[in-house]
C-alpha cells in the first residue's frame, strides 16, 4: 500500500495539535547521534533555546571522544573533524570553542547564553523518592552560566497518580528546530545509566560515565527525533504552556512568561507529521477535563490500521499499572493497555507480523511486562505457532581477562513502526503512565521512506550489520543532510546492502529469529554474540530453560563483570 492511499485512513490524534504537511523529521538512533545533533544545533542558535526534560545533568558531556577532538591541530583526523563541523554550519569561532572545551551541557548552554541567546530550562522538581537527579543542584549549576530555570512541581498533589512524572524529553531551538524522543541529557545519580552510548553498545567504554564512579555503566539503546519546520512550533507550544502555567500558579513576575513566536516558514516535505502528548488531568490548567491522551490515540489508530508488520521497541509492556510491588495481578487495571493488547491481537489474527524488543532488566515491573506478553499470546495463539510473534531482547559481549562476559543492553527506546509507512518515536512507554498518567511527548510520521529507513537502521544495528563509524553518516543520508562525497557514497552503498538483506520484512524477521536463537546457544556455550539480539524470555521461560532469572534483573549474566585489568 502506498503512503498516499494509507493517508486516506485515520492515523492521527484529535483535539490537540494539528497534522502538518510542511515539516521534516529526522530519526536519530542512540545517544551518540542524538546528543551530537543537539549540540550542533545549540552552537547555531541565534535567539532562544528551550529545554524540558525528566532529568538533567549539567556536567554531562554531550560530545565525547573523537567527535570533540580527533587529534593535534595539524593532524589529518583533526582537519577532517573541522571540515565536518564547517559542513554542519558552525562558524570558525564556534569550531575553535568546540575543539578546546569539554562540551558539557552546562558549557554548551553557557556559551549560547554568552552570545546573547535566551536559554530556558524547565526542570522537573521530582520528589526525593525519585533520586535519578537533583533538581535544585541542576537549577543552581545552569543558573550560574546564564540559563533561566524553573522548577516544575506540577505532578504533585492529592488528585495525581501517586508516581506521576513529568517525563517529556524535549528541546526547541529558535522555533525552527525541535528534539523529541527518549533521551534526556542525564547521567543518573545512583543508577547504572548514562544516556550517551555508541551504536555497538560495547561491554565497557571509558566514554560512558557514572557520576563520581570509575565504573562503566550499562549499555543503553534509545531513539530520538529532530523536527524542522512548523511542527517544531507544536513542541514549543507545549513548552510555553507548561512554563507559563508554572509562572502563573506560583505568581511569579509576568516578565518570566514565554511569548508566542511566529510560526517558522513551511518546508517542502513528503512527510505527514503530528506532535502528540499525554498530559494527565489535574497537572496543568491548560488541559481539558480528563487530560490529553493524544499518544494513546496514535497507538490505537496505528494498531487498527496495521496489515503486514508491527515493530515495537519499548522499555515496558505492562498489562496493569505498577505501584511498587512486582506482582502483576495486584496492579490496578490499565484500560489503554488492555485495548492496545487487544488491537495487537486483532492485527496478528489478520495475518500481520509483530516484532517487539524489550529490556531483559527493566528497572521496575518486569513481571508486568511478562503478564502483558502472556495476554498477547493468548489473544493470538496461531501467530505464536506460525512464528509471526517475535519478542527479542538485546545484550552485548566481549572477552575480559580471557573469559567471555555478557551485559544486557538497556532498551529505553519508545519506537513503533507499522507497515513501513507510519512511525512514532517519543517518551511514552507502553504502560498506563505513557498512555495516561505521566506528561509525555511523541512525534508521529506517515512517510514510507522514513519509516522503512528507520526499521532498516534499527534492525541493522541489532544484527551487527552497521559499523559504528557509519551510523552517523547513514542517519544524515536518510535525513538528506549534507555529507562529503566519500561519506555520501559509503552511506548509499551500505543502505543498499541493508535494503538487500532486510528490505523484505519477512526475510528480515527470519534473520532476526535465527540470529536470536543462535545467540542463545552461543550464550549457553560461553561464546561471543553476533550482533545483539537474543530471545526475550519471561521469568518462567528462563527457569524452564535452566537459566537463573531474577524478577527485576532478568536472566542475562546478573553478576556485573569486572572491567579489563589492562
Amino acid at each position: 500500500m502506498s503512503a498516499a492511499s494509507a493517508d486516506e485512513r485515520q492515523w492521527w490524534a484529535e483535539g490537540d495539535t494539528p497534522v502538518r504537511r510542511d515539516s521534516r523529521v529526522i530519526y536519530l538512533v542512540d545517544g551518540h547521534a542524538t546528543l551530537l545533533a543537539f549540540c550542533l544545533a545549540c552552537f547555531q542558535a541565534r535567539d532562544y533555546i528551550y529545554l524540558a526534560h525528566w532529568g538533567i545533568t549539567p556536567s554531562m558531556p554531550l560530545v565525547r571522544g573523537r567527535d570533540q577532538r580527533a587529534g593535534p591541530d595539524d593532524s589529518p583526523a583533526q582537519q577532517e573533524l573541522i571540515a565536518e563541523l564547517r559542513l554542519a554550519g558552525l562558524s570558525e569561532e564556534a569550531i575553535t570553542f568546540w575543539c578546546n572545551h569539554e562540551l558539557t551541557l552546562q558549557t554548551v548552554l553557557g556559551y549560547a547564553a554568552q552570545r546573547g541567546v535566551e536559554v530556558r530550562a524547565l526542570l522537573w522538581d521530582c520528589p526525593e523518592i525519585f533520586s535519578h537527579y537533583h533538581p535544585q543542584q541542576a537549577y543552581e549549576e545552569l543558573s550560574a552560566v546564564g540559563v533561566l530555570c524553573l522548577l516544575d512541581d506540577s505532578s504533585r498533589g492529592l488528585l495525581h497518580h501517586p508516581a506521576e512524572a513529568l517525563h517529556q524529553k524535549t528541546s526547541v531551538i529558535d522555533g525552527r528546530y525541535a528534539f523529541v524522543g527518549g533521551i534526556d541529557p542525564l547521567i543518573e545519580n545512583d543508577g547504572e545509566f548514562d544516556r550517551w552510548d555508541m551504536h555497538p553498545h560495547p561491554l565497557f567504554t571509558p566514554l560512558r560515565r557514572l557520576l563520581a564512579k570509575p565504573a562503566s555503566p550499562h549499555p543503553w539503546h534509545d531513539a530520538h527525533a529532530l523536527i524542522e519546520g512548523p511542527a517544531a512550533a507544536d513542541v514549543e507550544l507545549n513548552f510555553r504552556q507548561r512554563w507559563n502555567d508554572v509562572v502563573k500558579r506560583k505568581e511569579l513576575e509576568t516578565t518570566l512568561l514565554v511569548p508566542e513566536h511566529p510560526l517558522p516558514p513551511p518546508l517542502q516535505s513528503q512527510t505527514v507529521v503530528q506532535i502528540a502528548r499525554t498530559i494527565p488531568q489535574h497537572t496543568y490548567s491548560f488541559t481539558p477535563e480528563g487530560g490529553i491522551q493524544g499518544i494513546a490515540q496514535l497507538y490505537r489508530a496505528a494498531f487498527r490500521n496495521a496489515q503486514r508488520l508491527i515493530y515495537l521497541e519499548n522499555q515496558y509492556f505492562w498489562l496493569r499499572s505498577f505501584l511498587g510491588l512486582n506482582i502483576s495481578f495486584i496492579g490496578p487495571d490499565s484500560p489503554d493497555m488492555e485495548q492496545n493488547i487487544r488491537l495487537l491481537g486483532e492485527a496478528l489474527r489478520r495475518g500481520a507480523q509483530l516484532v517487539m524488543v524489550l529490556p531483559d532488566h527493566p528497572n521496575v515491573g518486569r513481571a508486568f511486562s511478562d503478564a502483558g506478553l502472556q495476554r498477547l499470546r493468548e489473544e493470538a495463539p496461531e501467530a505464536v505457532r506460525d512464528g509471526r510473534l517475535l519478542v527479542l531482547t538485546l545484550a552485548t559481549s566481549d572477552l575480559v581477562d580471557g573469559q567471555v562476559r555478557y551485559r544486557p543492553i538497556y532498551v529505553h527506546a519508545k519506537v513503533a513502526l507499522v507497515d513501513d509507512l507510519w512511525a512514532t518515536v517519543g517518551s511514552a512507554n507502553l504502560n498506563n503512565r505513557g498512555m495516561r498518567d505521566d506528561a509525555e511527548m511523541n512525534v508521529a510520521t506517515l512517510d514510507s521512506e522514513l519509516a522503512r529507513g528507520l526499521r532498516l537502521l534499527l534492525w541493522g544495528e541489532h544484527l551487527g550489520l552497521v559499523p559504528d563509524e557509519d551510523m552517523l553518516a547513514l542517519l544524515r543520508y536518510l535525513g538528506r543532510q549534507p555529507l562529503r562525497p566519500a561519506r555520501q557514497a559509503r552511506a548509499r552503498d551500505l543502505f543498499a546492502e541493508l535494503e538487500r538483506r532486510l528490505g523484505q520484512s519477512e526475510q528480515g524477521l527470519l534473520l532476526l529469529a535465527e540470529q536470536a536463537r543462535a545467540n542463545l546457544e552461543r550464550y549457553r556455550a560461553g561464546q561471543l554474540l553476533v550482533g545483539h539480539v537474543l530471545p526475550y524470555l519471561t521469568a518462567e521461560e528462563a527457569r524452564e530453560q535452566g537459566l537463573p532469572c531474577d524478577e527485576a534483573q532478568g536472566w542475562i549474566e546478573q553478576e556485573k563483570p569486572s572491567e579489563p585489568t589492562a
